[in-house]
């Protein structure tokens, strides 16, 4: 099925809800591993009891993993100085390019147990740690509502962008970065019945 065409004020306003580039990690069955996310969303209204919502496709082992352990840690990356951008841009050519089934993607990535058992990925710019309280089937993807129990801030700094990571991507990672979409995409589709 060919890609469709938005209308420009569809796309702009989709691209407008886009957050910064998140990693999420989890730890179950013995396996840690981790995945490059599109969206994480505040999901409360009490400041003191927070919650956060996530999308994982059902592609994703980290998905499988969240599943079981109902545990996840959210991450964003730096965007600056340049030497965290260019850890930034490592992290999501190892956990956004790379499948979890075929091998162990968190191999000589720098983290420590957070207080669920996830990876806290020592290189990031914020984390936070969340208890799954409930999920949403999509179809393709899997929606988890997580009552978040830790976190902090591990440097000064913004956080990488979608815009920015494109910018920035080295060229010879785009081919990985294509191959690696259009599964998800083929793997939506067969899901959803509109293959």
């Amino acid at each position: 099925m060919p890609d469709v065409a938005l209308p420009p004020a569809v796309a702009e306003t989709l691209a407008m809800l886009s957050s910064p580039v998140l990693v999420i990690t989890t730890h179950a069955q013995g396996r840690n591993n981790g995945l490059v996310a599109r969206s994480g969303l505040f999901a409360s209204l009490l400041p003191e009891a927070p919650r956060v919502l996530v999308e994982l496709t059902k592609a994703n082992l980290t998905h499988d993993l969240v599943l079981a352990s109902r545990v996840f840690a959210l991450h964003t990356l730096p965007a600056l100085p340049h030497d965290a951008l260019m850890t930034s841009l490592s992290l999501v050519h190892t956990l956004g390019m790379r499948s979890g089934h075929d091998g162990d993607k968190m191999t000589g990535i720098a983290a420590r147990p957070g207080v669920t058992g996830c990876p806290i990925l020592n290189e990031t710019l914020t984390y936070l740690e969340a208890r799954v309280l409930a999920t949403l089937d999509g179809e393709e993807l899997t929606i988890f509502l997580a009552d978040v129990v830790n976190g902090g801030r591990l440097r000064d700094g913004e956080p990488l962008t979608f815009d920015l990571l494109r910018e920035h991507l080295p060229k010879e990672w785009f081919a990985e970065w294509t191959t690696s979409r259009e599964r998800q995409i083929d793997d939506a589709r067969r899901r959803r019945g509109l293959k």
